[in-house]
């Protein structure tokens, strides 16, 4: 197969996918795996779901409108897709839950079937485990490119070593520079952090760092490590999914955990030390102003309140030689302001969690000269920052690499596992549809059959379940007119059928109790007309209603066809195409006003069941057995509503209401 095989593929579609996917078989392949998300990227979502559909429908050599031969049964399948897709939490399930469609092929069935099954099951393992809040912040990884490395840099010491790194596209992650000096290597070292030498050793400062290896990993490992930052939330939701069904004992997702540690170890830091520098580069500069600022107020409070005594040698010292005031001053105020400093000093380490060596930096960024107001030595207080910088970015260069080399060939792993979960989401959407609706797998008969006990609506709140058959031994006749009281649930029994009939060609559980079915080349379903026609709107839909004439093997559900013209002509056309159904072994149910009318025009046997309204509750609503009576023809019974407005209505009202009650006495 190729992808101009498929049906609406042509030149201008084929490019958009070659250029989304690189080749033709990763194309055709994304198709045949129902990547509608991936297919998006090229394509309109509708034109996406039509291109899996159709290449499932080839096959298995069926096509996706073949089954649902008219818009009301297209309109239903639409409803029941809309419902399940509701229950998915990615996008990727929601769009898949999308290619599903109705047909006649056992094989397809078979195959949606089996994963239905497997769904329901993994659906029930893991009930109250949490999986859906982790599910939902699964998505595609998102490939961004890598942020540039600007507080470091690679020096290479030869010409040629530079080229190879720049051929390599080194330069585009991070600052690259020849440095065939140390003279060189000294200017740099001054404007980074950490500088990375490749090529022969050379002296340089300790900012300076000979490369053991000439990896990505190791020269920049941002670059490995952007892409699992980018999608860390998805990653680690990921991990915690797949460790939550290997527990349940879900199958294809053990060997998850490594993938798990390193992703932890990602975003845990763990390391006290390099918090620790983290805090002391953000707060020391201020913190070294404010320690200043409070020993200017101190010196100051404490001088303002001290006084100066001369001795008479003193004395005649500065008046014979006008000089050594300034040393006195100093003299006598040392003892006030090492006290001080020490004061000062003593805040500043406490604030800042100097350890080591660290305190004796501020020995040289606080002037031990006596003076008011207190200096700080600003070169001194930038070496100190410099050196903090480089023991940080050492620290987390160092754990940056050990975290980028384990991670470095995990990227297809990590793939691999959001892959497995957004198609576990397709799967276990059909098994929380299954389990949340109470949903039975259907028994395939080989002979034209429709049967089903207890069978709910999926569109009615706490609808009354409805149990009916066709075909079967029981009930063997195959060709049905449905009738009874307005507002009895014919036409809802209709739907509840035509909900059985698609979920069950779909190959997915149905709602009812037990099933059983046959499975069908085509399935029509007439809903209600909307008034009479006119004569070239009720020629048109004689048109449509030829279509039954064919040979295939098919189901027919008719809501009140007699609509479409007068009466008598109606019961006709009726009985007619209920005849040309019974002759081909069809399976049909028509409901109808005109049962009687349209058994007397039947040329084979019609069986005719009723909806029956049993009387009038307390709050004067119908009371009807929703399930119909086998060979009985059931009333519309205007008189039980004429009943209800006799019982609601007063005065002359009342009255009216009265004599037209008893004219059904």
């Amino acid at each position: 197969m190729k992808l101009v095989d498929l049906p609406g593929v042509g030149s201008r579609i084929r490019e958009r996918l070659l250029e989304q996917y690189g080749d033709e078989e990763k194309a055709l392949q994304a198709v045949l795996d129902a990547d509608v998300a991936g297919l998006c990227r090229a394509l309109s979502e509708r034109q996406a779901l039509l291109l899996v559909q159709h290449a499932q429908g080839l096959k298995y050599a069926v096509t996706p409108e073949q089954f649902l031969a008219t818009d009301e049964a297209a309109r239903i399948q639409q409803m029941l897709i809309s419902r399940l897709a509701g229950l998915a939490h990615t996008e990727y399930a929601r769009l898949k839950i999308g290619t599903l469609f109705a047909s006649s092929s056992a094989e397809l069935l078979a195959e949606n079937r089996k994963t239905a099954i497997a769904a329901k099951q993994a659906a029930e393992k893991m009930q109250g485990q949490g999986l859906e809040v982790l599910l939902k912040k699964i998505r595609p990884l998102r490939e961004k490119a890598a942020t540039r490395v600007r507080e470091r840099a690679v020096a290479a010491t030869s010409t040629e070593a530079f080229q190879r790194l720049k051929a390599r596209g080194l330069d585009r992650l991070i600052d690259l520079h020849l440095a065939e000096s140390p003279a060189e290597l000294m200017d740099l070292a001054k404007s980074y952090s950490h500088v990375c030498l490749v090529g022969e050793e050379m002296d340089g400062p300790a900012e300076t760092e000979p490369a053991e290896s000439l990896e990505e990993w190791y020269l920049v490992p941002e670059a490995v490590l952007g892409f699992y930052k980018e999608n860390l939330e998805c990653l680690l939701a990921a991990a915690r999914a797949a460790g939550k069904l290997q527990d349940a004992g879900v199958s294809g997702f053990a060997g998850w955990e490594s993938l798990e540690i390193l992703l932890r170890r990602l975003n845990e830091s763990g390391d006290r030390e390099g918090e620790r520098l983290d805090r002391l580069a953000a707060r020391l500069g201020g913190c070294v102003s404010e320690a200043a600022s409070w020993a200017n107020e101190e010196l100051k409070r404490k001088i303002e309140k001290s006084s100066l005594t001369l001795g008479g040698t003193d004395l005649l010292l500065v008046m014979s030689r006008g000089e050594g005031v300034r040393e006195l001053l100093e003299l006598q105020m040392k003892d006030v302001f090492t006290e001080v400093l020490r004061q000062a000093k003593a805040r500043a380490t406490s604030e800042l969690e100097l350890a080591g060596a660290e305190t004796v930096w501020l020995d040289e960024i606080f002037s031990a000269q006596v003076c008011y107001p207190l200096e700080l030595d600003r070169q001194a207080l930038r070496s100190f920052e410099q050196e903090i910088r480089s023991r940080r970015e050492g620290r987390a260069l160092k754990a940056r690499r050990e975290n980028a080399r384990a991670l470095q060939d995990k990227k297809g792993a990590a793939s691999a596992l959001i892959h497995a979960l957004m198609e576990f989401d397709y799967a276990y959407a059909l098994g929380r549809f299954a389990l949340e609706e109470n949903l039975t797998f259907p028994e395939i008969a080989p002979e034209p059959c429709l049967s089903f006990q207890e069978g709910r609506h999926l569109f009615l709140d706490r609808p009354d379940p409805v149990s009916y058959s066709l075909g079967e031994k029981d009930h063997a006749e195959k060709v049905a007119l449905l009738s009874g009281v307005n507002s009895g649930g014919k036409t809802s029994l209709l739907d509840l059928v035509a909900q059985i009939v698609i979920l069950a060609h779909m190959g997915l559980p149905v709602p009812a109790r037990a099933c059983r079915l046959s499975l069908f080349e085509e399935f029509y379903y007439f809903s209600k007309s909307r008034g009479t026609l006119s004569a070239g709107a009720f020629e048109t839909a004689m048109k449509k209603f030829a279509v039954v004439e064919n040979e295939k093997r098919k189901l027919v559900l008719a809501d009140e066809l007699e609509a479409i013209t007068e009466p008598g002509a109606s019961a006709r056309i009726i009985a007619c195409m209920l005849d040309e159904l019974n002759r081909r072994g069809c399976v049909a149910i028509f409901v109808s006003h005109l049962a009687e009318d349209v058994r007397r025009f039947a040329e084979t046997p019609v069986r005719v069941d009723g909806i029956e309204a049993e009387g009038l509750d307390e709050n004067n609503n119908l009371r009807v057995s929703r399930s119909p009576r086998y060979n009985y023809l059931a009333k519309s019974t205007p008189e039980l509503i004429l009943d209800r407005l006799v019982r609601s209505a007063k005065g002359p009202e009342r009255e009216f209401y009265a004599r037209l009650l008893a004219k059904f006495k």
